[in-house]
């Protein structure tokens, strides 16, 4: 089993947690789904989905996150953030507070959006994780690369 701790100041910031492959976005295989609640007016429900099973983490080798670049081949922006982030289920997390700055707390109805960038800090206050939590987005927490240690 690995767990994830600070690179500042060394506190586990995460449960331990196994590696599995990360689900892939244009198929329904390997994502976790709570059992959906029904679905109200505004389309929104109480169990949104998730894209890691509890006590697990994948490693994602694509650029995640702002800054957003201009695709020349297809005309829209694109993430090019860093590479690597570690993504989880949000509730394997371990003592991350919210942002100082209220500005990358930004999000919409229920939750926090990540469009900003990194919006959760270590209680010694490095910036170490966005976590996507509105409704209209997958859940998960993904860890900077360079702000965490891997420990097994």
């Amino acid at each position: 089993m690995t767990f994830f701790r600070c690179r500042g100041c060394r506190r586990a910031v995460t449960s331990t947690v196994a590696e599995r492959p990360l689900p892939k976005p244009d198929t329904d295989d390997g994502w976790y789904r709570p059992e959906a609640s029904a679905s109200d007016a505004s389309g929104h429900c109480d169990d949104p989905i998730v894209r890691m099973h509890p006590g697990t983490f994948a490693v994602d080798p694509d650029p995640c996150g702002p800054p957003y670049v201009l695709d020349q081949s297809s005309g829209l922006l694109v993430e090019s953030g860093p590479s690597g982030t570690i993504v989880l289920n949000p509730g394997d997390g371990l003592g991350l507070e919210e942002h100082p700055d209220v500005r990358m707390r930004r999000g919409y109805c229920c939750g926090m959006d990540g469009e900003w960038g990194p919006n959760l800090v270590c209680t010694c206050g490095a910036v170490i994780a966005t976590v996507y939590s509105d409704c209209y987005q997958v859940q998960e927490l993904r860890l900077q690369p360079d702000a965490v240690e891997r420990c097994s």
